[in-house]
């Protein structure tokens, strides 16, 4: 074992003892140990709930999360944060791939996908930030990180495991194997009125205690749980995640307003419950009974049959005729509906071809006011940059800046190859058929443009690819 500034706040946790239990404790407990792109640590997922009841039973309010991704992950922390204002003690318990580059570490989220340190940064959660919330409770928090043991991916400079830290004043951390820290959490830091000292004293292994050790702090203080019996009620019913995920699901499609189907059942959610046993003129308690998650299970799978119907119904009059106003009208009113994905999809294609054909009629007409009309249309079209450089350019100083849009299209060596072979199978001179555009590829590629129509630039253009790739 290490410990590093041993610094007991006697004084302040001696005052902190005698001000009664007033305020309720609170936990947030994350566990990811089934990852999208990462190796596994499936104990991690399959122990979660034990640690949760630990805390639960000595009375901590617990927000909590089970392989969550980057923005659950965020929400539930951003819950905690807000439940951390009026909390006495304030604990964090992290389970799952911790990684260090240089002193900064991270929590991984359970879709982390990154390849390069910089990616982490960006799509993990550092420990300093966890550490830094609870310096907000000095002398009365405490961060627990069990680590898996495991290098998730190869990444380069990345390394498996906590680097040391430079905690914030009166934040202590434990850390170690990801078993070991649940087993010191649920059999010695949560048995009532034990002081972490005395938990230090024994024998904690191989783990590992930085930062100032609060030596008075009671973390179970033999409170209990202080809960209505609506409250007690709902939790005896043991929802996880994915149920209380169901539950957010059954509200939204009746139309209330959760503020996320995330599985965590804050404000927007108890406000919905109530609302909805309002309605139903039952008790208004905003917990809910066996009982009624049923009924409300049932009225969502009623209001999702005539909700599609609706939206079968409205797609038929607007997006299934394939304009674009009738699918801007469709996504308006079903964002999410049976037919979005399809809606959105064909919306692109659409738009890109008119702004392709806009484009071409700008070009052709070759003014200011052109250039000007295109931008109007088209804000935030695929040639804005080019049509504002030639507004107020003289003509005669425009030299061609086709080369610029068929860099922006960005074509690999495969897709340039097909471009030049399609071009060729049509009977123009190309040159070796080697995916490099040399002088005989732009002179076919102009041939083919002049025989059809479309500017003469001897570079491509997306409306090239729509035509000799896709068929359009």
């Amino acid at each position: 074992m290490r410990i590093f500034k041993i610094i007991p706040l006697v004084a302040a946790l001696l005052a902190f003892v005698g001000l009664g239990a007033s305020a309720q404790n609170v936990a947030l407990v994350l566990s990811n140990g089934n990852y999208e792109n990462a190796v596994d640590v499936d104990n991690i997922s399959r122990r979660h709930q034990q640690l949760v009841r630990a805390f639960q039973a000595q009375g901590y309010e617990v927000i909590e999360g089970q392989d969550l991704t980057r923005l659950e992950t965020r929400r539930t922390i951003s819950a905690f944060a807000d439940a951390l204002e009026g909390a006495e003690i304030a604990v964090i318990s992290l389970q799952g791939h911790v990684v260090h580059f240089g002193e900064t570490s991270w929590f991984l989220p359970a879709d982390i996908n990154a390849n390069s340190v910089t990616g982490v940064e960006f799509r993990a959660v550092s420990l300093d930030f966890f550490a830094q919330l609870l310096g907000q409770k000095p002398g009365r928090s405490v961060l627990f990180v069990g680590e898996s043991g495991r290098m998730p991916a190869e990444v380069p400079l990345l390394k498996q495991g906590l680097a040391r830290m430079n905690l914030p004043r009166g934040v202590m951390m434990v850390s170690g194997a990801y078993n070991e820290v649940k087993n010191i959490i649920e059999n010695r830091f949560m048995r009532r009125n034990t002081k972490v000292l005395d938990v230090l004293r024994g024998d904690i292994g191989a783990l590992e205690v930085e930062g100032d050790i609060p030596a008075a702090l009671v973390l179970a203080d033999g409170r209990g749980p202080v809960v209505s019996g609506a409250e007690a009620r709902e939790a005896a019913l043991g929802l996880n995640q994915s149920e209380r995920r169901a539950i957010q699901r059954d509200l939204t499609a009746l139309g209330y307003d959760t503020r996320g189907i995330d599985g965590l059942f804050g404000n927007g959610t108890r406000g919905s419950i109530r609302d909805w046993q309002r309605r139903e003129r039952l008790d208004v308690t905003g917990y809910l009974t066996e009982e009624q998650i049923r009924l409300l299970r049932r009225q969502a799978g009623e209001a999702r049959e005539v909700n599609e119907a609706n939206d079968r119904r409205f797609w038929a009059q607007t997006g299934a005729g394939g304009s674009e106003r009738g699918l801007r009208r469709y996504l308006d009113r079903y964002p999410n509906g049976v037919f979005s994905n399809r809606a959105r999809a064909d919306l692109a294609r659409l738009t890109a071809v008119n702004d392709e054909q806009a484009w071409a009629r700008a070009v052709r007409i070759d003014t200011p006011e052109s250039y000007r009309r295109y931008l109007h249309d088209y804000p935030n079209g695929i040639y804005k940059d080019i049509a504002r450089e030639r507004i107020d350019t003289p003509p005669e100083v425009v030299e061609s800046d086709a080369s610029r849009v068929e860099r922006a299209l960005r074509l690999n060596p495969v897709t340039r190859l097909l471009i030049e072979q399609r071009v060729a199978d049509l009977g123009y001179r190309t040159g070796p058929r080697d995916g490099n555009f040399d002088l005989a590829t732009r002179q076919g590629f102009r041939s083919y443009q002049r025989d059809r129509g479309l500017p003469v630039t001897g570079y491509v253009t997306a409306e090239m690819i729509r035509r000799l790739l896709l068929g359009q």
